[in-house]
């Protein structure tokens, strides 16, 4: 009898420390970093060469570039819920501009314009393996409006066009990711990553206005396919709280 009740009282005891060594690791954790994203953004970049290509063919020395990164601040705030495991909330925001100008005086002024933004507000989760530098793999899934504004000028002798459209989008994505997240002994913490966002906003809601120099017109219609999508790096830093 006696020997049944040592062998529940290790068991008890047992369980005990693993909860406990578990629990140690339970706490909060910030993470703030910046870092660029690629954006695809296929058909508007076809346009933009297209354009280029049409003036050049015109005798015109058109050198437009095409829109690929955006870059911006991300946070992070949440629990680590086990000593290698943490979920938390995530906000980000991110910017993107290109002018591409063409000036020849007395024959042709072409202005087109184009920024494009994303903020971003969801969840995270990741896992960290200590024993491999801190080697992190974890996801997002979020929340994004985006919004994409475009004014294009056309000014010629004897004519004059102007454009100017916004869009406007709110989708649901998705992002994975793959790092190094390390902490030291007072809590701060540093980190790396690498990732994939999969932010495809399709053909967005627009309004705006064309104008001959005279007359203006407003229209609203939706935007050829914009892509948000792209691989990211990001560095930042933070704190684990009693990690």
């Amino acid at each position: 009898m006696r020997t049944w009740l040592a062998v529940a009282t290790l068991a008890i005891l047992s369980t005990l420390c693993q909860a406990s060594a578990a629990t140690a690791g339970i706490g909060p954790y910030v993470r703030l970093g910046f870092g660029p994203d690629q954006l695809r953004m296929a058909e508007i970049n076809a346009g933009i060469m297209s354009d280029q290509d049409a003036l050049r063919a015109g005798g015109y020395p058109a050198n437009f570039q095409k829109i690929r990164i955006a870059a911006g601040p991300e946070a992070a705030v949440g629990l680590w819920l086990l000593p290698g495991f943490r979920v938390g909330a995530v906000y980000g925001a991110e910017r993107s501009t290109r002018d591409n100008l063409l000036n020849v005086p007395g024959q042709l002024f072409f202005d087109h314009r184009f920024e494009f933004r994303v903020t971003e507000i969801g969840g995270e989760a990741a896992i960290r393996i200590v024993r491999l530098a801190g080697l992190s793999i974890g996801g997002q899934v979020v929340r994004s409006r985006a919004t994409g504004s475009e004014a294009l000028s056309v000014d010629q002798p004897g004519s004059l066009f102007h454009y100017d459209a916004t869009a406007e989008r709110t989708l649901t994505t998705y992002g994975a990711f793959i790092g190094l997240d390390q902490t030291n002994e007072i809590g701060i913490a540093g980190y790396v990553r690498a990732g994939y966002r999969f932010r495809d906003m399709g053909h967005m809601p627009s309004r705006g206005t064309v104008s001959d120099g005279t007359n203006t017109t407003s229209f609203t219609g939706s935007s050829i396919d914009v892509d948000y999508s792209g691989f990211y790096v990001m560095a930042g830093a933070g704190f684990d709280l009693r990690h």
